[in-house]
């Protein structure tokens, strides 16, 4: 964790990557379960180990999950509070695809993706804003051009990286 950095960005950084991609099914069930009483326990749990000038309201965040049927996938659609700083997210895509298994070896690949929409400077970015990969390493990796900071542009963006190459 970041001890120079805010709640917001130790949230969005540290602990949602390794919740869902280390813990993705938990992750599901907790979240249908207690919806925004879960990611709010955890964002407070990020705030206990920072220094209060650090501390970041929990205002406005929401979450939405949408199955995509025909990819046998869902994607959780997650907004953050009001960026402050840059590298912070307005929105965060978390997505589920199907289990894929080796045929020869007992081996799971992969099949989580997060993508976040994050706050940059307008010297990188018309809009302010680009899209990074957040692997499940927690390496932050940018990925596309920036979007408008609205929900569907965001979607629709993150949908065309894990499906339409």
């Amino acid at each position: 964790m970041r001890k120079d950095k805010s709640q917001h960005y130790n949230f969005g950084h540290e602990a949602l990557p390794i919740l869902f991609h280390k813990q993705t099914k938990s992750f599901f069930e907790y979240l249908d379960k207690d919806g925004v009483k879960f990611l709010k326990f955890w964002w407070d749990h990020v705030g206990e180990r920072l220094d209060d000038s650090l501390l970041v309201p929990f205002k406005g965040v929401s979450f939405e999950i949408r199955d995509i049927p025909e990819k046998k996938s869902k994607i959780i659609l997650i907004h953050f509070p009001q960026p402050t700083d840059f590298d912070e997210f307005y929105w965060v895509a978390l997505v589920k695809k199907p289990d894929i298994r080796s045929p020869f070896l007992f081996v799971k690949f992969p099949t989580t993706r997060m993508f976040a929409l994050s706050h940059v400077p307008l010297s990188k970015s018309e809009t302010g804003t680009l899209i990074h990969e957040i692997t499940p390493r927690a390496r932050y990796l940018p990925v596309a051009p920036g979007t408008p900071v609205t929900k569907e542009a965001f979607y629709n963006a993150c949908y065309k990286l894990v499906w339409k190459k």
